[in-house]
């Protein structure tokens, strides 16, 4: 069989097992394999015709014998002579097929980096649609529970999901990030000749340290609950500590399960691939509906059946990833078998060391049983990596439950209403962090070289201004419109009212805000973006405290939120368009100039930076 054969028959079994794309040879690769096998069929077609010339020259006549003889000899050697040009230029013409191929993938390579809008959309709506299944959950929960269980119960989760939903979002934001870029420097080193599974061993470590970080994390968080919350909540609505504490309580138990599907969606999407995890995700928060309106309307469980049907949700969002990922390893090296295959009918050189270390990258890594020992310096790139993520989500988190804070300490109604708005905020929310993740993905390729960078940035601005004005728009009518979907509560209602449009343009401005931090994470400029939190952190609270002191209520709050998202956007902004401007940083060129051994992204933000 032949390389070109061999090649072609793997690629059909790669998309069959894999399942995924893997580009065809383009362009000048057809036109030299055309090439080799024109020369073949000139070859055979003429060497037949001097070959039936030279039987038909023998059988003339006797008295031409010796000339027909003659010239069927020299036919014969004509056809030879054809023949081993052929064989002499069918190699030339294959080696140069060989060459265009490697020049085509690479090109295809290039192409990816310089992304479009649609390209950019492609990706970054599906990965939204994942994201906004979690803040879906908080959503449904809030609506069944303010329908059904009074202003009280409703109050509570505020509260509740700051004490147990943002250590969870601190967990997941860090490790997500980690170990997309880990696996994203796991298969650009496999593609240099690194190890082909070290992807596969990061992933199985990321999952190991989720769990431990977060069932530590969990365990302080359940034994701190009652005082840590009573203290939040204040003496003026101890009403609502009860319920919180149930809250609280059972979505914590489900802390390890939420950090380890976090780790686990980061693994498909570090290859580009949001569908499978989509395909959980919605099956669950379909699932979850159910059970919300079964164990908090049908069976009379109130706010624990809300937390409960979360929790329970979470876990076969969970299992569905981690069997996804497992049935990875069979699927891996079916592909390992047939590279061997082809490497040894194909006998090409070029094929068995370019093409086989491409196919074994497609398609997410595998998580196989039990766990294999990773890098000995994976501790240390996971902390540098989540290390920077973690501060400035930590900072997001106290500024926010500040935020939440000065809602419930105003009176029950105030709390319900702020938290009404908050869990509305956070649903559209994610959909800049999706935008941040598009930045990340596209962006890398074109570091280095600050106009086509600098193109790209403005093309991921742009889409964030659209999707911004979605979020405004639609975030501002759902409550307005419907706000029988949360409460039957006129006070409450009355006071969300108040706050919806202050809320829309914290949502604008957060989608603009969270673009350019993608822009910034991408170029590895995140010591920057973390100290720029703190003073504009610092700046919002002190807005907040007077707004409140000057009694603008719940209003207060959300101005507070829109000043912090602006002067993010602008700070942000300011740098990407500096002469320092880390868009010209070329991560490509240090990449290279780093050993196997040594972490990329010390390598591009030492400690002495």
């Amino acid at each position: 069989m032949s390389s070109t054969t061999a090649s072609s028959s793997l690629t059909v079994v790669t998309r069959r097992v894999a399942g995924a794309r893997v580009p065809r040879p383009r362009g000048r690769a057809k036109a030299a394999r055309g090439t080799s096998n024109a020369v073949v069929a000139r070859a055979s077609s003429r060497a037949t015709r001097t070959a039936s010339d030279a039987r038909d020259g023998r059988a003339m006549t006797r008295a031409s014998a010796v000339v027909a003889r003659d010239d069927a000899f020299a036919n014969e050697n004509d056809a030879n002579a054809v023949e081993e040009e052929a064989g002499a230029r069918v190699p030339a013409a294959n080696a140069e097929a060989d060459a265009a191929s490697e020049e085509d993938d690479e090109e295809t390579e290039e192409d990816t980096g310089n992304a479009s809008l649609r390209d950019l959309l492609r990706f970054t709506l599906p990965t939204m649609a994942i994201w906004l299944c979690e803040p879906l959950l908080s959503l449904v929960d809030t609506s069944v529970v303010g329908l059904s269980s009074g202003t009280i119960e409703l109050a509570a989760i505020a509260p509740g999901s700051v004490y147990s939903g943002y250590p969870s979002y601190l967990l997941a934001t860090g490790f997500a990030v980690a170990t997309t870029s880990m696996v994203g420097q796991d298969r650009l080193l496999a593609s240099r000749g690194g190890p082909v599974d070290e992807d596969s061993r990061t992933v199985a470590a990321a999952i190991a340290a989720a769990v431990f970080a977060a069932s530590t994390v969990a365990a302080l968080l359940i034994g701190l609950h009652k005082p840590a919350l009573a203290a939040y909540v204040g003496t003026a609505n101890v009403e609502l500590l009860p319920y919180a504490f149930m809250y609280s309580v059972i979505r914590i138990l489900a802390l390890p399960v939420a950090t380890v599907t976090a780790v686990s969606q980061a693994a498909f999407l570090a290859v580009r691939d949001p569908w499978t995890p989509l395909r959980a995700v919605s099956l669950t928060t379909v699932l979850n509906l159910v059970l919300d309106v079964w164990f908090v309307c049908g069976l009379g469980w109130g706010i624990a059946g809300a937390a409960g049907a979360t929790s329970l949700s979470q876990v076969i969002t969970m299992s569905l990833l981690i069997r996804a990922l497992v049935k990875r390893g069979p699927e891996i090296d079916k592909v390992k078998e047939m590279v061997a295959e082809a490497t040894e009918r194909s006998k090409s050189t070029s094929f068995a060391e370019n093409k086989s270390r491409t196919l074994m990258n497609v398609g997410a890594p595998a998580l196989r049983l039990p766990f294999q020992r990773p890098r000995d310096d994976f501790l240390s790139r996971l902390i540098s990596i989540a290390g920077p993520v973690m501060m400035v989500a930590a900072i997001k988190c106290v500024f926010v439950g500040w935020v939440v804070r000065a809602g419930t300490s105003i009176s029950p109604e105030a709390s319900a209403a702020n938290g009404v708005l908050l869990t509305v905020y956070f649903f559209f929310a994610v959909i800049g962090e999706g935008v941040s993740q598009a930045a990340q993905a596209f962006l890398p390729p074109q570091l280095g070289n600050f106009k086509k960078s600098k193109e790209l940035a403005f093309r991921i601005m742009l889409v964030a201004v659209v999707v911004g004005f979605f979020n405004a728009a639609v975030s501002g009518l759902f409550p307005s419109l419907f706000p029988q979907l949360f409460t039957k509560s006129e006070a409450v209602i009355e006071l969300m009212n108040q706050a919806i449009p202050f809320m829309s343009l914290s949502l604008f401005a957060h989608t603009g805000s969270m673009a350019s931090e993608g822009c910034l994470l991408a170029a590895r400029d995140g010591v920057f973006m973390s100290l720029s939190y703190i003073p504009n952190t610092i700046l919002s609270c002190i807005t907040l405290t007077i707004l409140s002191a000057k009694g603008f209520g719940v209003q207060s709050s959300w101005i507070a939120l829109f000043q912090f998202h602006v002067f993010r956007l602008i700070i942000n902004a300011v740098r990407l368009r500096m002469g320092s401007s880390p868009l010209k940083k070329s991560l490509a060129k240090l990449e290279e100039q780093t050993p196997h051994g040594v972490d990329v992204d010390l390598a591009l933000n030492p400690p002495a930076a």
